[in-house]
């Protein structure tokens, strides 16, 4: 890829929700463009696997798990990638949960802040971090 015009070499990259799905695809993508990749999910299982094949492919990836939802794995996260690669370039706030599917006026309370909390105040964390 060293011809892209599009080059990511020496850039470091996390990406949340990343062992599955558009969050793979993005830290498969990111990878190719020259990223040193972090994946990470809640189960380090699949993470090690995208990671595996990233590495397999001539990137540079490593694992970290992580519940977006639980602040002191966020800063696991961040921590964890810097100890690891030294620093953050990129940021993909990929990981969500959906658990309720139906009108906004029938959900619930608990579903609600369920949503804001994994899906919003997480990404704050992670950009403040």
């Amino acid at each position: 890829m060293k011809n892209t015009p599009f080059d990511l070499t020496g850039k470091v990259a996390i990406i949340t929700g990343s062992s599955r799905g558009i969050g793979r695809s993005s830290a498969e993508l990111l990878a190719k463009l020259g990223a040193k990749v972090v994946v990470s999910s809640r189960k380090a299982d699949a993470c090690k696997e995208v990671a595996d094949g990233i590495i397999a492919a001539g990137g540079d990836a490593t694992v970290i798990p992580c519940n977006i939802a639980r602040k002191a794995e966020v800063e696991a996260l961040i921590s964890g990638t810097i100890k690891h690669y030294g620093k953050i370039d990129i940021l993909v706030c990929n990981a969500a949960v959906n658990p309720y599917y139906g009108p906004l006026l029938d959900i619930t309370d608990e579903a609600f802040d369920k949503i804001m909390g994994s899906n919003v105040k997480s990404n704050i964390w992670l950009s403040a971090l």
